[in-house]
């Protein structure tokens, strides 16, 4: 943690790459819950300290331990304190709830409030992703589960694409193609699309069954880096697609829940959530 409080000043673009939380949320944490308070500028633009990101890192800290972020504020002042939080599982209960029982309208309040007042990686790595790798077992043998799955994947389907275009629309820049191999579900896809989007990089995501393609097109995506969503078995022709294109010099990075495995293995660098990381 940086104690060294001088009178710097940071934008709310700058510090949302810094801490990895978006500006959405940092406007909602100060006008909900009262958790920062930033200087503004003669024209009401946000300017946060030093000390406000300290915070910002301590408010993420807590709610990795699962500790709601309404239940946060009295925390910020008794770091030791010893919390017994449940606050991820409650949340995956509660959409698998709505989604059972078909409940539209609760489900997207949910999923809005979930994706507004916590840092998008942590709610899909401890909430979305655990409760879709849940939804199979939970409709296992039921009379209705394809009705189920078909229900919630179109709900799902069409609140992640909103979401994820009027996100996407407004980062600067030229578009970064990430492929998905589809062996990936396609809202695994998707929540990795919004999670790039909401890191400020405009994305063009670009699913494909096979990379035997890809050597065709590189030229007009070029000079611009590719990032790679390879799931968690890649064929080996796909393998050996990727190893050409990485020797002939093109700038491949890897994403996804498997990147760190493969990362080794195709001697490629696996790449965070970070516009930073594509620089």
């Amino acid at each position: 943690m940086n104690t060294d409080y001088t009178q710097a000043r940071y934008p709310i673009r700058e510090v949302s790459a810094r801490t990895g939380v978006n500006s959405v949320t940092l406007r909602a944490w100060q006008r909900r819950f009262g958790l920062l308070n930033p200087q503004r500028t003669a024209k009401g633009h946000r300017l946060y300290s030093e000390q406000d990101i300290d915070t910002i890192e301590t408010i993420v800290g807590w709610l990795e331990r699962g500790v709601a972020i309404s239940q946060v504020k009295p925390l910020l002042t008794t770091p030791n304190a010893d919390v017994d939080a449940d606050h991820w599982q409650q949340q995956i209960d509660g959409l698998m709830t709505q989604a059972l029982n078909l409940n539209g309208e609760s489900l997207q309040q949910q999923l809005d409030h979930l994706t507004a007042m916590y840092p998008f990686p942590l709610a899909s790595n401890r909430v979305l992703r655990p409760w879709l790798a849940q939804w199979p077992k939970q409709i296992q043998g039921r009379p209705d589960a394809d009705a189920l799955d078909s229900w919630l994947h179109t709900q799902l389907s069409l609140r992640l694409s909103t979401r994820f275009t009027l996100t996407n629309q407004n980062n600067p820049g030229p578009a970064i193609a990430l492929i998905h191999l589809e062996t990936t579900p396609a809202i695994v896809s998707q929540l990795l699309d919004l999670e790039w989007a909401l890191a400020g990089v405009r994305i063009q995501p670009l699913p494909l069954t096979n990379l035997a393609s890809l050597p065709l097109i590189m030229d007009r995506l070029s000079p611009r880096p590719l990032l790679l969503n390879l799931g968690a078995k890649p064929q080996t022709a796909d393998i050996k697609v990727i190893r050409q294109l990485s020797q002939s010099g093109h700038t491949l990075l890897l994403t996804g829940e498997f990147a760190g495995i493969h990362s080794q293995n195709l001697a490629l660098p696996a790449a965070p959530c970070h516009k930073e990381a594509l620089l």
